[in-house]
């Protein structure tokens, strides 16, 4: 296996008295793909908020690239190289598709008042470079078609890709999906699937992702984390982990997982 990319160890976060997320640690080495599986409630997304920089950890640390990352801010995390979708479409509705790959360059354009608010050096571009690296990104995420329709009227499996193609905009090495099959449909499942896959087999993307849909993480996944109120119950191969006493438990009566 490959050098660790993201180490978490130990991440602890408290709401008042409860404890969201417990002593948490796992590891996510270079070009693999990790699913963050759990119940409603898990501290799944809170992970995720803590790992992006959008809130501090109680205890624990958060390294990446040999960056100690802990407590953010979310503009440091991006760009050391970690960027992150989430739940809901979180697009600019009412403008392109290639404008919204365009903004999310911003930070990366040389001299732009982005690239100098978050003090970014590596990974800039100039001006002349911009379009090329919009239908780059469009490639990428299979949207070149749709570059010049408008994002609120692509259907909601494309806007998810949309996503995801603005978040590669910040050119990460990792990328933390959010529940990213949440809404869609078999066929579009499907594709997001084979999409991800294509990202990191052809383009070297380490992918962590959280997300409900069973079928995809057994199939699309390296290794799986399993949360249970806050805490890691296991962690293993998706065949280990769909046979641990522990985590059939922790799902019985989810049937999406009884017959993933």
């Amino acid at each position: 296996m490959n050098e660790a990319l993201l180490t978490v160890k130990g991440l602890t976060r408290h709401f008042g008295g409860l404890a969201a997320l417990r002593d948490l640690s796992f590891s996510v080495a270079e070009g693999e793909i990790v699913g963050l599986i759990g119940p409603n409630g898990a501290g799944k997304t809170t992970a995720f908020n803590v790992i992006s920089g959008a809130i501090p950890a109680s205890a624990g640390s958060v390294h990446f690239a040999g960056q100690d990352l802990t407590d953010g801010p979310p503009s440091r995390v991006v760009v050391a190289g970690l960027a992150r979708t989430f739940q809901a479409t979180s697009t600019y509705p009412d403008v392109s598709v290639a404008e919204n790959v365009r903004r999310g360059l911003l930070s990366r354009i040389r001299g732009s008042w982005a690239n100098r608010l978050v003090g970014r050096r590596h990974g800039c571009i100039g001006p002349a470079q911009l379009e090329d690296e919009v239908q780059a990104i469009l490639a990428m995420t299979q949207l070149s078609r749709w570059s010049d329709a408008r994002a609120g009227a692509l259907a909601y499996g494309l806007q998810k890709k949309l996503g995801i193609a603005v978040a590669l905009a910040a050119r990460p090495r990792m990328l933390l999906l959010d529940e990213p099959a949440a809404g869609l449909n078999h066929e579009e499942c499907r594709e997001l699937g084979r999409l991800l896959r294509s990202l990191q087999a052809e383009h070297g993307l380490t992918l962590l992702l959280v997300e409900h849909h069973m079928a995809l993480v057994m199939e699309l996944c390296h290794r799986i984390v399993v949360l249970v109120q806050g805490a890691k119950i296991a962690e293993g191969t998706p065949q280990a982990v769909r046979e641990n006493p522990a985590v059939i438990e922790a799902y019985l009566g989810a049937p999406d997982y009884a017959h993933a």
